[in-house]
C-alpha cells in the first residue's frame, strides 16, 4: 500500500514538473492614451484654442509653449469687448465672452472673446502713440499690445471706424522691445509743439513697462518716439 502511494506521488511530482510555466500577464495598453499637449489642445474650448493661436503665432513659438493660466466668463460692456482704443467706435451692447490669461517668453498677457471665439481681442497694453494736428490735420492712433499685436486707426474723415486690419511686431522689433519691458516701468513722453505754435502738432506716448525705472533720459523718449513713429506707416498703408 505504501509502496502504491509511493509512486503515485512520484508520478504527480513529474507530470507537474513537465508543465510550462506560464508567460506573466502584461497590462493592457491604454489605447486612449496621448501626449498631454494633444490632449489638452483637444479639451480646449474654442476661444481659448484662439487666444493661444493668436499669441503663439504672434511670438513664433508652437501652441504648446503657450500656458493657459486662467479663463473666466464676463459679459463685455460693448461690441469692443471691453478692450478701449482711441479711435475705435465701439457699440454699446452686452456680449457675453471670455477673459483668458496665457503665459509665454517670460510674459503674461490678457486676451478678450466672444462666445465663440470667433473674435479675440488683446488687452494687456505695452504702448499707446497719438499724433493730431500739424498743417496736414493729423489724426492717428495706435496702441502696441505685449502679445505683439499692433492696432491702429485714423480718423482724417472726421469720423472714428472700427477699422481692426492690424499688424504684428517683427522678431528685431519684440526683442527691443523686450529690452524697454525689463528695464523701465510707466513711461509718458509729451512730444507736442509749444502751445501757441500755429497748426501745433500735438504727440503724446504711454509705454507701460515692467521694469522699476520710471525715470527716463532724453535719449530713450527719442527713441520711444521714432519707433512709434516709424512703425505707424506700416499699420497706415493697411488701413487706406
Amino acid at each position: 500500500m505504501i509502496a502504491k502511494l509511493f509512486v503515485v506521488t512520484l508520478l504527480i511530482l513529474v507530470i507537474t514538473a513537465c508543465i510550462p510555466e506560464s508567460a506573466p500577464t502584461e497590462e493592457p495598453s491604454n489605447m486612449d492614451e496621448q501626449p498631454a499637449a494633444t490632449q489638452s489642445s483637444m479639451d480646449l474650448t474654442p476661444a481659448q484654442r484662439a487666444a493661444i493661436t493668436a499669441f503663439s503665432g504672434n511670438l513664433g513659438l508652437p501652441a504648446e509653449k503657450v500656458k493657459l493660466i486662467s479663463t473666466e466668463a464676463v459679459d463685455w460692456p460693448d461690441s469692443c469687448l471691453g478692450v478701449r482704443e482711441d479711435g475705435l467706435d465701439c457699440a454699446q451692447a452686452t456680449t457675453p465672452g471670455f477673459r483668458i490669461l496665457l503665459h509665454a517668453n517670460g510674459r503674461d498677457v490678457e486676451y478678450h472673446s466672444n462666445e465663440d471665439g470667433t473674435d479675440i481681442r488683446p488687452a494687456t497694453v505695452l504702448l499707446t502713440w497719438k499724433r493730431e494736428g500739424g498743417i496736414a490735420g493729423f489724426c492717428d492712433f495706435m496702441t502696441i499690445y505685449l502679445s505683439g499685436e499692433v492696432h491702429g486707426n485714423s480718423c482724417k474723415s472726421g469720423q472714428y471706424m472700427e477699422q481692426r486690419l492690424m499688424d504684428v511686431l517683427s522678431p528685431e522689433e519684440i526683442a527691443k522691445l523686450d529690452e524697454w519691458v525689463k528695464s523701465y516701468g510707466s513711461v509718458s513722453v509729451d512730444a507736442s509743439d509749444p502751445k501757441g505754435v500755429s497748426d501745433r502738432m500735438i504727440v503724446t506716448l504711454t509705454f507701460t513697462g515692467l521694469g522699476g525705472q520710471e525715470t527716463v533720459s532724453s535719449s530713450f523718449q527719442r527713441d520711444l518716439r521714432n519707433f512709434a513713429q516709424e512703425l505707424y506707416p506700416r499699420l497706415d498703408s493697411n488701413l487706406r
